[in-house]
């Protein structure tokens, strides 16, 4: 049967359930009609969703490890889970370090942890497509955190970067850079990139104010940091945690804590939309860890990934995944990235 003869929402269905972005990326060659569907922003965030529907558990290493292959790729299947053979390749020239990931889009860099948070070139890359785009901040202070975001009303990804007592917005559909006032002084919680990205839409990073972790969020509709609230347990027993994490987990805001005291960690969910934490669970006898989480749940004991299982009340140890200074980020299969200033290198 001629694909004229199949209804155009049929046809977009179907489309939307390959997972494969190499594909698409051919069928928009097909005709018109499919370059329009393939291309339109609905349809690449419905093709997203389902992908996600869909996990492959597939993880990108923060950092290349100095190797001319890319960045490592490892699928996750619980314990018996080891690192593959396969790399992420045809990255920009010069860049090796993953910061931040935001509906498959990552921002990289390319510097040595002491000199990355004065660096102020950075790539935007999403693996799946091999689009890339450079950007240059114009502001030479210490940078605390980055992120990135993206804002459905407008269709605009903002790369977000985080001073001691300001913080600076870039539109990449607009080309133009934003500077507001954080009104207090801030640090980063340990090594940077402490960030996440909740639904493509919200950014949330962990902070260091006046010798206590403060949560704070980017809201994309009106370009502000705020500060969001800990659960209220958490607030009262401040003193007892030694450390914090996020996650997404089930598409929700996943916030992990050790309680030194009580020697467990302790896992809060926050739905979208909803102003109260949720606790839902806590894992005992556990020693002085730092905490490692993804989209699995997942702490650090001497380097090397853990699962916890709530079922077996065990933590399992993921043979061979050595994550030290190299947390991973999903991989995800997407056709995102930012529209508006075609030329290959941005400078404010």
């Amino acid at each position: 049967m001629a694909t004229s003869n199949i209804p155009s929402e049929i046809i977009e269905i179907i489309l939307s359930k390959l997972s494969s972005v190499k594909s698409l990326l051919r069928f928009k060659a097909v005709s018109k009609s499919w370059n329009t569907i393939i291309s339109d922003p609905l349809f690449i965030q419905n093709h997203l969703q389902s992908s996600n529907s869909s996990p492959n558990n597939l993880f990108l290493s923060r950092n290349t490890n100095s190797t001319d292959r890319g960045f490592p790729l490892i699928k996750f299947e619980g314990p018996k889970t080891k690192p593959g053979e396969m790399f992420v390749e045809n990255i920009p020239n010069g860049y090796s370090v993953i910061l931040f990931e935001c509906n498959g889009v990552l921002l990289l860099t390319s510097l040595s942890d002491r000199d990355r948070r004065n660096n102020r070139k950075y790539a935007l890359w999403n693996p799946s497509t091999r689009w890339e785009r450079h950007l240059e901040t114009r502001y030479k202070d210490h940078v605390v955190d980055r992120g990135i975001c993206y804002d459905k009303i407008t269709g605009d990804f903002k790369v977000v970067f985080i001073y001691t007592t300001e913080y600076a917005i870039y539109s990449c559909k607009y080309n133009y850079w934003r500077k507001k006032k954080l009104g207090k002084k801030c640090y980063g919680a340990g090594d940077t990139g402490s960030g996440i990205c909740i639904d493509g839409d919200t950014t949330y990073w962990i902070l260091e104010e006046s010798a206590k972790m403060q949560l704070v969020y980017f809201d994309s509709r009106i370009d502000e940091i705020k500060v969001l609230q800990k659960p209220e347990q958490l607030s009262e027993d401040d003193k007892y945690v030694s450390s914090y994490n996020m996650a997404c987990l089930r598409g929700s805001l996943c916030l992990y804590c050790y309680n030194k005291d009580e020697k467990s960690v302790q896992m809060w969910i926050k739905e979208k939309g909803i102003h109260t934490w949720e606790k839902v669970i806590t894992i005992g006898n556990i020693e002085n860890l730092y905490l490692w989480s993804t989209q699995l749940c997942f702490v650090e004991v001497e380097n090397k990934a853990t699962n916890y299982s709530p079922t077996e009340k065990a933590v399992e140890k993921l043979v061979g995944i050595d994550i030290y200074r190299g947390r991973y980020v999903p991989y995800r299969n997407s056709l995102y990235f930012p529209t508006g200033v075609k030329t290959k290198t941005i400078k404010a």
